[in-house]
């Protein structure tokens, strides 16, 4: 048996319908009202109908009455027949016409019944036989008019209550119509207020169904939305325009609930790209400082190390072999690192070639130098990348972190550090931070900071050690100039510390161009003071030989006459970094005419070939060939041989750090040139320089 199925209707096709009878109730109302005018127009026109036609036919009923009655057409005949004379013939034609005239008139007026018609045919009839006596010339007294008239009397009599029957059967006929109408109106009206209201009621209900409520539903699921309570589905079974902006609300819900799935998850790709690195997936910088944040923030207070690691000539695989290879050792060494560590151990890359260990402290100190033992073990074998075996070592710094530490930077800092000092001994080596170490790093980096501001400030200046002649009794030469700093809080600094900050920050061009600019105006003043021919040794660094457009600004300097008796020294790892290079140059500043002089010769690992292609005018051999020459007779030769090779060159031969007679004694014996050491002077001020000469010169 199959159900009946159910009409649904939409909120349009319901507010169609419900429009619909609202026009019929309207459409019915404005019927009866129009069938209501025009009944009552009806009722008034027929009242004015007979309203005339009665005032017409009472007009002629009284004029009958006057032209058959006593002084009209009977008078007119007695007078007639008395005279017989046209006048009065005229009179009573005129009065006879005049009455069947009225008659004519009663009859056009309006409708008449038969029974009007039967009256007035009576005294119609009365008249025609009254003109017809006359006419017959009959004799008729004056008391011959009553009967002869009695029946038009009576017939006129008629008449009246003819028209008075009339006028009440026409007032009830319009009292009638006024009750139907009324009738009509009420009933009418009824039904249209009745249909008015059943539409109102209708509207009302089913507004409140399906639209109020549904309303009040979408509100409650919108707010829902807005809340983000997206796990309860929004039921809407109808089949309407709120059922469909419904069931469209619910599809917002699903695609809101998996966007924000799908954002839930984005944010923690992101979140973990953002703790973790790209190429080895390893937690990165800020997923360490993250920990460490956290393990400081939590209290706690066991310790820990870290383990700084970079590896050993890393940018040389990147230079050589490519970035991508440079990529794929990275990843192994990620991988290895993971591998090796063990419970309580979490491996992390900052960056580039630099990896951290954090290493738990629950079993004592030793695990953290045990970890860097396994470390360095594990880089002991070569790593497979496309083919190849890369064998590469790693340099590690260890801070260790007693459950004190101030800050995760700071700990990461000290690791650095001790990293720091690490690959300063060499490849390979570990270094455990200290507090020493650390106010080391403090003072390089105060230094660091305040080089440039010293040149300025005049804190660096250049003092000038003498050179003297040997084989003339230790007469002056000339000096070299060596610069120096006194700090305003940290006293004297060393060269040995400056200097290299200085070739690492590139202020060593900015210290060079100091140097160079004192030592030619000093010199200036010391040839004035002594009146010969003195000359002044400057250095040159490194970095300022790779510098082209310093070494053009200085060779600009060099041709000027104000830069006169110059001397330029190069070290022996210099020259032989880059030979063909280093030539280039050096020949560039030997077209000047300015003597070159090769320092600190023997300390480097260069061959004696390269000694005669280079246009060197002076050679300097360094302390540690001095030292000890006076005891060591194998030691006594090796500088004589040097001497001669260098004669036999043509190079003059300055010996540096001599400090005792013995040492003099012997290098004159030696035949060599040039002795400069604390046996002759100290580097000494401009003031103690220009004295010095005050005092040979005397």
């Amino acid at each position: 048996m199959t159900q009946s199925r159910k009409i649904r209707l939409s909120i349009g096709q319901l507010g169609a319908v419900m429009s619909v009878a609202m026009a019929v109730g309207l459409l019915t109302m404005l019927v009866i009202g129009i069938a209501v005018i025009a009944g009552i127009d009806d009722v008034s026109n027929r009242w004015q109908k007979y309203e005339l036609e009665a005032t017409t036919k009472l007009d002629a009923l009284a004029d009958l009455r006057i032209q058959v009655g006593v002084g009209s057409v009977i008078d007119f005949a007695h007078q007639y027949q008395l005279h017989h004379d046209k006048a009065h013939l005229e009179q009573l034609q005129e009065g006879l016409r005049l009455a069947h005239a009225n008659l004519d008139a009663y009859r056009l007026v309006g409708n008449v019944t038969q029974q009007e018609d039967q009256a007035l045919n009576e005294v119609s009839a009365a008249l025609d036989s009254l003109s017809a006596r006359i006419e017959g010339g009959g004799a008729m007294s004056i008391e011959d008019t009553p009967a002869d008239l009695e029946a038009s009397a009576q017939s006129l009599a008629r008449l009246d209550g003819f028209l008075a029957q009339s006028t009440t059967s026409l007032t009830q006929a319009n009292v009638d119509g006024m009750n139907r109408l009324r009738q009509i109106a009420l009933a009418g009206g009824g039904f249209g207020a009745l249909l008015l209201g059943l539409v109102t009621a209708a509207v009302v209900w089913s507004s409140r169904r399906r639209v109020v409520a549904p309303l009040a539903r979408l509100v409650g699921h919108s707010r829902r939305l807005a809340a983000l309570q997206l796990e309860d589905s929004f039921d809407w079974p109808n089949h309407d325009e709120l059922g469909e902006l419904g069931r469209t609300l619910d599809g917002a819900r699903r695609n809101l609930r998996e966007l924000l799935a799908e954002n839930e998850e984005k944010t923690r790709r992101l979140a973990h790209q953002a703790t973790h690195d790209p190429l080895t997936a390893l937690p990165n910088r800020a997923k360490l400082i993250e920990w460490l944040g956290e393990r400081l923030a939590g209290g706690q207070k066991s310790a820990l190390a870290l383990l700084f690691l970079d590896l050993d000539s890393f940018k040389m695989v990147n230079d050589s072999l490519g970035h991508s290879i440079g990529d794929k050792l990275l990843i192994g060494v990620a991988e290895r690192l993971a591998e090796l560590a063990q419970p309580g151990e979490r491996v992390v890359r900052l960056g580039g070639d630099e990896f951290v260990v954090i290493v738990d402290l629950a079993d004592g100190l030793h695990s953290a130098e045990m970890t860097a033992k396994r470390v360095e073990k594990a880089f002991e074998a070569p790593f497979p990348v496309d083919g190849m075996e890369l064998s590469i070592s790693t340099s590690i710094g260890i801070a260790i972190d007693d459950g004190h530490a101030s800050s995760a930077e700071d700990l990461l800092r000290d690791a650095d550090i001790a990293l720091y000092r690490a690959k300063e001994a060499g490849r390979g080596r570990t270094e455990v931070f200290d507090v020493a170490l650390r106010e080391a790093v403090l003072v390089r980096h105060r230094l660091h900071s305040d080089l440039d501001r010293a040149i300025d400030h005049q804190e660096i200046f250049v003092v000038y050690q003498p050179i003297v002649r040997l084989q003339e009794n230790g007469k002056l030469s000339g000096f070299e100039a060596l610069i120096r700093w006194r700090h305003p809080d940290l006293g004297p600094i060393s060269p040995a510390q400056f200097v290299p900050i200085a070739e690492e920050t590139g202020g060593i061009i900015k210290l060079g161009r100091h140097v160079l600019d004192s030592a030619a105006r000093d010199l200036a003043l010391l040839r004035e003071q002594s009146g010969l021919p003195l000359t002044c040794n400057v250095n040159f660094s490194p970095r300022q030989m790779w510098d082209e457009a310093h070494v053009c600004e200085v060779l600009e300097r060099l041709e000027r006459p104000d830069y006169a008796g110059l001397k330029i020294e190069v070290t022996e790892s210099l020259a032989m970094t880059n030979p063909d290079s280093a030539r280039e140059i050096l020949s560039r500043f030997a077209a000047l005419g300015v003597p070159l002089c090769i320092d600190d010769f023997g300390t480097g690992y260069s061959s004696l070939s390269y000694l005669g292609r280079f246009p060197f005018n002076v050679l300097k051999l360094d302390k540690s060939f001095i030292s000890g020459m006076t005891e060591s007779g194998d030691q006594a030769r090796l500088v004589k041989g040097v001497i001669n090779l260098a004669h036999d060159l043509g190079l003059e031969v300055v010996a540096e750090g001599v400090e005792l007679v013995d040492e003099r004694d012997l290098l004159m014996a030696m035949g060599c040139d040039y002795g400069q050491g604390y046996l002759f002077a100290k580097p000494l001020p401009l003031s103690e320089a220009v004295a010095l000469i005050g005092r040979q010169t005397a």
